[in-house]
């Protein structure tokens, strides 16, 4: 989740599609079929479920990071699903599949901030095969590039529900492989967490991420990673003072600038990128194609994911 490819600009791996009726003639009177009827109070019902949650900044923090995370120090892994698009002048291309995980663990600094230490792994994949990829053709440019494995941490940060910071950026050089993802520069990021609502005893609220890094170099295109995320959890577990992690459902989606590593260098468009996680507390309990995918190229990290998290070398 440090903010990388981990995360990525359409819900739920598909947008949700609105249909709309035609409406009737003004001063006429449709007849009302027992569908329609049907259809409308079953909306209405469903309606009237969803509803806000009134929270205090420390109450809001807590149910978030339960679900974020934990409130304690213990090892929690995020996990992620989805799928990376080219996206140039209102078209899009699929590019790969994007399987990630990220560990991590939260120490509270107060009611309303926790700082984080996390290693994010991500594992680029052909959509049809599953294999993991070694080369990408880029759409538009046509160019062959090769795919670096990604693997950015062990990083220090923080989670707040209200964030607004400037910041120098060095992933580029304090990661493996991190010239290939990242510039060095100036970073200006925000977050924001909001609309905590309630639908049938599962809680949700969103996550807004914004990071913009003006690079270091004279010249050099900038880059920036924009992320929306909705997560959900069983509402009765978040609110019980006993337990500090629970399950989550993650639905994602992000803008991101050309990584270096595509070389499309000043040409126009980005990346989207759309999904689906959650959240384990084991590294066996990861998706088996996560698993399998971060033992092969990983191995370290799944053998002892608290060691290295802690900075230990292998």
């Amino acid at each position: 989740m440090t903010r990388t490819d981990r995360r990525s600009m359409l819900f739920a791996l598909g947008s949700a599609a609105v249909a709309a009726g035609a409406a009737p003639s003004p001063g006429a009177a449709a007849p009302a079929t027992p569908a329609a009827t049907a259809g409308n109070a079953g909306a209405g019902a469903s309606a009237a479920t969803i509803r806000p949650v009134a929270l205090d900044d420390a109450a809001l923090m807590r149910t978030f990071m339960k679900l974020r995370g934990a409130t304690d120090e213990r090892l929690t892994i995020g996990w992620m699903d989805a799928v990376n698009y080219a996206f140039v002048d209102g078209e899009t291309w699929p590019m790969y599949r994007l399987l990630a995980a990220t560990f991590q663990t939260f120490r509270r600094s107060s009611d309303t901030l926790y700082q984080s230490r996390t290693l994010e792994v991500a594992h680029f994949v052909d959509i049809r095969t599953g294999a993991l990829l070694q080369k990408l053709t880029m759409p538009v440019t046509g160019t062959v590039v090769d795919v670096p494995a990604y693997r950015a941490g062990p990083s220090d940060g923080k989670v707040a529900l209200r964030l607004d910071e400037t910041r120098d950026f060095g992933m580029a050089s304090e990661t493996a492989q991190g010239a290939s993802f990242f510039r060095r520069g100036k970073a200006i990021a925000q977050q924001l967490v909001s609309e905590p609502q309630l639908e049938d005893g599962m809680f949700r609220v969103r996550e807004d991420l914004n990071t913009r890094v003006l690079p270091a170099e004279p010249g050099q295109r900038g880059f920036f990673y924009r992320e929306w995320t909705i997560w959900r959890g069983d509402w009765k577990a978040l609110q019980d003072p006993a337990v500090h992690c629970v399950s989550t459902d993650v639905i994602y989606s992000a803008a991101t600038a050309w990584r270096p590593w595509m070389k499309m260098g000043n040409a126009p468009g980005n990346t989207l990128q759309n999904g689906l996680g959650g959240k384990v507390e084991r590294v066996e309990d990861l998706p088996p194609e996560v698993l399998r995918l971060t033992r092969q190229v990983h191995p370290d990290l799944v053998a002892d994911p608290l060691g290295v998290l802690a900075g230990k070398k292998a």
